[in-house]
């Protein structure tokens, strides 16, 4: 390409957003090249802004199913699936050696009793590792009837998700005191002792018992506004101290409906 010698130093190649296309001249000229092209990619057409809302929809319902779908899909109840395996992974693998010692290393199953008993044990170790033991329930005898017409939904969730043999979890609702504000940086988790159901001026109480080893009390009232918000609607929250020797805090959670 040919370029005379005085506009050589101002000339350039510009190459724009359409396919295979190039554009040579003054500097002034690419630059106005130039900018058009990127007006153009910059605006977005009718097809994105299309592609863009379907996105951003599809998305959303993802994202709400995700939550739908949070729960706990089925329960299993006063039953622990630690114990269970590790006492089969025992049975299996202490009648695998029982046949191998008696019939002198000939027994035809004792091979398999090997290969799947060790692994039932360990994988029962395992969870018994890490397993989170039910919590207690005291119950007023009137709090107890109360509880399936008065108690809110958050209300009931916590029984239920307290009151069932767990797995992986720190501690009972290390989630929501975490979002509270109750764990101390590099401290541990308030562990939940019980849970308490009375009756205040015909108002059903949840109350949520815990040692709080490195919590002190101060930080659980600091975050009183918070409760309400969190464990709401429908529902007035308090602290007590129980027991400051012993470090023992007991979170009231009043329904008003």
């Amino acid at each position: 390409i040919g370029i005379p010698a005085n506009t050589k130093k101002m000339a350039f190649i510009s190459v724009s957003s359409a396919p295979f296309s190039f554009a040579v001249g003054s500097k002034a000229a690419s630059s106005t090249l130039l900018t058009r092209s990127a007006s153009q990619v910059r605006k977005p057409s009718r097809v994105n802004q299309s592609r863009q809302i379907i996105l951003a929809s599809v998305k959303s319902e993802s994202e709400t199913k995700a939550a739908a779908s949070s729960d706990v899909p089925f329960e299993v109840r006063g039953f622990s699936l630690a114990n269970f395996g590790t006492v089969l992974g025992l049975a299996v693998t202490g009648y695998s050696f029982y046949g191998y010692f008696s019939s002198n290393g000939t027994a035809s199953g004792t091979s398999l009793g090997f290969v799947y008993g060790v692994p039932i044990l360990l994988i029962g170790l395992a969870l018994k590792y890490a397993e989170l033991k039910p919590v207690p329930v005291t119950s007023a005898s009137d709090a107890r009837a109360a509880r399936e017409t008065k108690a809110t939904a958050i209300q009931t969730k916590i029984i239920k998700d307290v009151t069932r043999h767990r797995y992986g979890d720190e501690a009972h609702l290390d989630t929501a005191l975490k979002a509270l504000g109750l764990i101390p940086r590099g401290g541990s988790c308030p562990r939940l002792l019980r849970l308490t159901e009375t009756m205040d001026d015909g108002k059903y109480v949840l109350g949520l018992e815990f040692f709080s080893k490195e919590t002190p009390y101060a930080t659980w009232e600091q975050q009183q506004e918070k409760y309400d918000r969190f464990f709401g609607p429908n529902v007035s929250c308090s602290v007590d101290k129980i027991s400051e020797e012993k470090r023992i805090v007991m979170l009231n959670i009043k329904s008003l409906q």
